[in-house]
């Protein structure tokens, strides 16, 4: 074949080519990411099952090797959900709060052994025996607060558990034992000096509900409660976590230690200044930025957040939560439309309230007519001032409509009854009156002219001066039907 052929092609030079068919390779879809709950249990259950085996524990495990299994299988969790891809807010949100949850799961505040001993060291907060229990606390063989929550503990399980035909006796005499809960001071001193009488006192089974109904009792799944955390919206179920937390500052304050994690879980329902308030309530002293410092405190020990950097997602997550309950609590008067707030009627538009506007906004109210069949017109309402009328306008001002007046026998609706002239005021009696106008505006002056530092207010005479002057010569011209005495030198209105 010659070159020319291979140049043109046999339809000719402008002969379209046909394109080489590539092969549809079809594409391998990834499978979706597993739950964050699923590989974190799986990795858990495998991490228990190898430390089973291994020798060296003997199969026995300890709290501290239980909270370090769940610490590596979150690391190890976290890692393959969370790591090496570019997170959002909602999932910065929700990263946070899974540490969370899973060290609420690892260490089990709702336990007994939170509570502290009655004779630990004298500045940390603990519960103590109201003196008018330990009697009967002691009649059951309970001698520390400790010993008696753990039995109300157990008499509530029982009953829950107990046959519904043969309920178990609950609770007891545990709504006639009380505690007190001391709060931690910076020494012994401060602490021997708080006032136990003004402590209101607890109940041992309200403290032990509150520890038996606690929010992460039943979880399971630390991803699934943290993003109910972040995107719920029942009304019901915010209201259901508000009243747990406000339930903890009453009735279970030692869940606000410094080094309980369910401070953050409190703080998360709850803002600083109602935990405040409810302790105070109870008799309890505790300032904000005692709260502010365990917070940061427990922050840093239990979840290794060390800076506020670190703590942004969990303070966002508190804030828009907290909003939330807010908004459950006591909604806006936009959102509900019978507290909303009614518009005033008849409001001024933009047009009827602008400058050069030559006739009001009022109603076409129709025009009484007169007698003689002319329109009335009447003075326009107080407060209104019309404007001028324009010589742009082509028409008249309007004119306001006349009141009739109330119906008498025998007159018009229209035309008013004729009054009565007035008779002339008797001399002797208007002096009198003059007199005591004249004597009421000195002493008006007197006291202007004392605020004023003695000087007068108005240049030249005063007002009370000529009133005083007209009043002489008023009085000089009528003398002599003067009552007797006026005049005198005791009179005030003797004015020479």
């Amino acid at each position: 074949m010659s070159p020319a052929a291979i140049s043109n092609p046999p339809n000719g030079p402008h002969a379209a080519v046909p394109s080489p068919t590539i092969p549809l390779i079809p594409q391998q879809t990834q499978p979706p990411p597993l739950p964050f709950d699923k590989i974190f249990h799986d990795i858990f259950w495998k991490s228990v099952e190898d430390f089973k085996i291994d020798p060296a524990h003997h199969g026995q495990m300890t709290e501290q090797a239980r909270r370090a299994l769940f610490d590596k299988a979150f690391a190890l969790a976290d890692e393959s959900y969370f790591g090496n891809r570019m997170l959002g807010d909602s999932e910065h949100k929700l990263r946070a709060l899974c540490k969370l949850f899973v060290k609420v799961l690892a260490e089990e505040p709702w336990k007994d052994d939170w509570i502290r001993p009655h004779d630990v060291e004298r500045k940390l907060s603990r519960f103590e025996m109201h003196p008018d229990s330990i009697e009967l606390a002691a009649k059951h063989g309970w001698y520390t607060p400790r010993d008696c929550i753990a039995a109300a503990r157990q008499a509530q399980i029982g009953a829950e558990q107990a046959d519904p035909k043969n309920p178990a006796p609950y609770p007891g005499p545990f709504d006639d034992i009380e505690v007190i809960f001391i709060p931690g001071t910076v020494s012994s001193t401060a602490t021997n000096k708080i006032d136990r009488t003004t402590i209101y006192p607890i109940s041992v089974s309200s403290v032990a509900n509150v520890l038996h109904t606690h929010i992460c009792r039943s979880m399971k799944e630390p991803f699934t409660m943290a993003h109910k955390f972040v995107h719920i919206s029942d009304t019901d179920e915010l209201l259901a976590m508000q009243k747990w937390a406000q339930d903890a500052c009453d009735f279970a304050p030692h869940l606000l230690d410094n080094d309980n994690i369910s401070l953050l879980l409190v703080l998360l329902i709850l803002p600083r200044s109602e935990v405040v308030a409810r302790f105070r309530e109870n008799g309890i002293r505790i300032e904000g930025s005692t709260i502010s410092h365990r917070r940061a405190e427990c922050t840093k020990q239990k979840l290794g957040w060390k800076n506020p950097e670190e703590r942004k997602p969990f303070d966002n997550t508190a804030t828009d939560f907290q909003t939330r309950v807010k908004n459950a609590v006591s909604p806006p008067l936009r959102g509900n439309p019978r507290l909303s707030r009614p518009r005033a009627p008849n409001r001024k538009s933009s047009e009827s309230s602008s400058v050069g506007a030559t006739t009001p906004n009022f109603p076409n109210l129709p025009r009484p007519r007169l007698s003689n069949g002319q329109q009335g017109g009447a003075a326009p309402p107080v407060g209104y001032f019309a404007p001028p009328p324009s010589a742009k306008s082509p028409f008249p001002p309007y004119q306001y409509p006349q009141v009739p007046a109330q119906p008498q026998q025998g007159v018009s609706p229209i035309q008013a009854p004729p009054q009565a002239p007035q008779q002339p005021l008797d001399p002797i009696k208007a002096a009198e009156l003059e007199r005591q106008r004249v004597e009421q505006m000195s002493r008006t002056n007197e006291t202007l002219r004392h605020m004023m530092g003695g000087r007068n207010i108005l240049n030249g005479p005063s007002p009370v001066q000529v009133a005083q002057t007209s009043a002489k010569e008023q009085l000089g011209r009528k003398r002599r039907r003067s009552v007797s005495g006026t005049g005198s030198k005791d009179d005030p209105m003797n004015l020479s």
